[in-house]
């Protein structure tokens, strides 16, 4: 981890091209910029981890992993973040005692705005819009869960593996006339884990994805050549 050049107009451009700071009052900027740190973070390096109840990470750039360590010590992926996320010690959300440590690791070149908890619960009571925020927040987040459980449950593991690269892809990717590029930022083990797949499932999915024309994929970068193909697989 190194800690960015803390330079105030260095601070307000990444608060004004942050979503959840957009729409405020000027004078919180002053308050964001003397309570704030930017830090950056190299692939692979922790980020976060359980029992850090003090601070709440704004993610600007890059992307995170979201894992959980069992205490039989298997690692359990369970999301990918953009851009625009909040994770930590976050209000209105108690931690919860278990056997299961949850760490977050960068998935690429990261920068996050951190803020201690406490001062994140004043800046939330001091513009009630931000309260709206993170409360429409916590939906989509609640959402996200709720559909991944639901495919788990009512879809055969071939319509979880496409439905996954169909939303992995239209939300890291880019696409252009039914064309989708996207870097590679999970292993197939890493896949399986979230779609409930042993790794060679995922393996053989993907070869036949690319066999059949639908697909191109290395270590690197994964190249969908039909989303609406993709779709209709994952229905």
């Amino acid at each position: 981890m190194s800690v960015q050049n803390n330079r105030d107009d260095l601070k307000i451009w990444y608060i004004k091209h942050y979503d959840f700071f957009a729409g405020i009052n000027e004078e919180i900027k002053p308050y964001v910029i003397e309570r704030t740190a930017m830090c950056s973070y190299k692939p692979g390096e922790l980020i976060y981890m359980s029992g850090d109840e003090e601070n709440v990470y704004l993610l600007k750039e890059g992307k995170v992993k979201v894992s959980r360590l069992r205490e039989d010590g298997e690692e359990v992926i369970q999301d990918l973040l953009k851009p625009g996320e909040i994770f930590g010690s976050l209000p209105f959300l108690e931690a919860t005692k278990n056997s299961e440590t949850e760490y977050i690791q960068a998935a690429t070149k990261t920068i996050v705005c951190i803020i201690s908890r406490k001062n994140f619960e004043k800046l939330i009571e001091m513009h009630p819009i931000l309260n709206q925020k993170l409360i429409k927040w916590y939906g989509t987040k609640m959402q996200r869960f709720e559909q991944r459980m639901n495919d788990l449950i009512f879809k055969d593991v071939k319509k979880r593996i496409a439905g996954f690269l169909l939303n992995y892809s239209l939300e890291f990717g880019e696409i252009k006339e039914n064309i989708c590029e996207v870097k590679a930022l999970l292993t197939h083990e890493e896949i399986g884990l979230l779609v409930g797949a042993a790794r060679q499932t995922v393996t053989s999915m993907l070869n036949k994805l690319r066999d059949d024309g639908l697909m191109e994929f290395n270590r690197k970068e994964w190249i969908i050549r039909d989303i609406n193909a993709l779709k209709k697989l994952s229905q």
